[in-house]
């Protein structure tokens, strides 16, 4: 009765920002926006806003009496990469109602499906794609974009650039000159803590057997975090650089789905601790091993045989999405999601809208508003930020 009721409370305030994230704020959404803020309001308006602006850690003590719910909520908050105790992260924990309200998708093929889909639009436009072409600067005298240089040399002229990496790398790095003044004093400041999320790819031939399961309960997220401080303390702990103990974990079996992802008869088990220190004593190297002896275990205790079904582990530490992916600190949403570095604010006021200052310079992914994710909205918004220029 307790979750229902949070839920019930929960989907005005997500149907209230899902504009917002989907960058389809506007005027002419403006009432209905206003009536789900009013039905927020309605009944507990002073303890509404306060939730709001808490974290939810404290939002889900509060509200569901149990851990048996509190730490599935919590875990799903974690994944945003929001830490329990971080004011204003209780937007994540409302968040819980999305998925009642609009499920959760995976596209056939997996992730990499968005990207091949999007390749053959660019093609059908009369687009090229360069790989393995990395820059090593943006030139940009007299606050105006010119070219690229790739590393080697190879210059290519240009009158417009948009990029998805970290706007610090972009824009402090390679951008020569770098941006300077208040505006580049802001992009500086702007922060990411020690936690990030690391990753255990396991290829099975089964199912996790999870006793007593019921059809369908693979289909979502499979929580292992038994007690909301558990997760509370995990997250110090790797703010620190130490692993977190017991470890704080959920599972997709999203081959459950899509049978395009493991071959008949088999399944893949995406494990993800939200709660990993990006620097670690000692390093990863050294610790990685104890990490995944960790987490299998784990799982091996909630569903007993699931390590004799184990064809394969794939780990996908901090350190390499830094070194491979060029995610700073291995921070996959960039840098924080705090209220001061969210929506218009990210990764600052004055970048908020996808425009620099440097003209003909664009900046999208997951470090610009309205967040990171499997998202879209960024790269929409600065490619319309471009053409409107243009």
């Amino acid at each position: 009765m307790a979750y229902r009721q949070f839920m019930a409370a929960s989907v005005p305030i997500v149907r209230t920002v899902m504009p917002a994230i989907r960058g389809e704020a506007s005027l002419r959404d403006l009432p209905g926006r206003l009536s789900n803020v009013a039905r927020s309001l309605r009944r507990e308006p002073l303890a509404t806003v306060r939730d709001l602006r808490g974290s939810y850690d404290t939002l889900l003590r509060r509200r569901l009496p149990s851990d048996l719910t509190r730490g599935p909520v919590a875990a799903f908050a974690a994944h945003a990469a929001v830490g329990p105790t971080l004011a204003g992260g209780a937007l994540f924990a409302f968040w819980q109602a999305a998925y009642h309200l609009f499920g959760q998708w995976h596209p056939r093929g997996g992730a990499q499906a968005l990207t091949d889909a999007l390749l053959v639009r660019l093609a059908q436009l009369g687009g090229r794609i360069r790989c393995s072409a990395s820059v090593e600067r943006i030139e940009a005298p007299a606050d105006k974009v010119t070219a690229i240089v790739l590393q080697g040399g190879e210059a290519i002229a240009t009158r417009s650039v948009l990029t998805a990496i970290d706007p610090q790398t972009a824009l402090l790095r390679l951008l020569q000159p770098p941006l300077a003044g208040r505006h580049g004093a802001d992009l500086a400041a702007a922060r990411r803590g020690n936690v990030v999320q690391s990753l255990i790819h396991v290829a099975t031939d089964r199912l996790p057997p999870y006793p007593g399961a019921r059809e369908g309960d693979w289909n979502g997220l499979q929580s292992y975090v038994d007690r909301l401080e558990d997760l509370s303390s995990a997250w110090a702990g790797a703010e620190a650089g130490r692993l977190p103990d017991p470890l704080p974990l959920y599972a997709f079996t999203t081959s459950a789905l899509d049978d395009t992802l493991a071959p008949p008869g088999h399944h893949t088990v995406y494990l993800a601790c939200p709660a990993a220190p990006a620097k670690v004593d000692g390093g990863w190297g050294a610790c990685s091993d104890r990490f995944v002896e960790t987490a299998l275990e784990t799982v091996e205790s909630r569903a007993p045989g699931f390590r004799a079904s184990i064809q394969g582990v794939s780990t996908w530490a901090p350190e390499e999405m830094e070194d491979v992916e060029r995610w700073p600190g291995g921070h996959p949403m960039h840098l924080d999601i705090a209220l001061d570095q969210l929506g218009p604010l990210r990764r600052t006021r004055r970048l908020g809208r996808h425009r620099t200052p440097i003209e003909g310079l664009y900046i999208s992914g997951a470090g610009t508003a309205p967040a990171g994710g499997i998202l879209g909205t960024p790269g929409r918004q600065a490619a319309e930020a471009l053409l409107e220029d243009r």
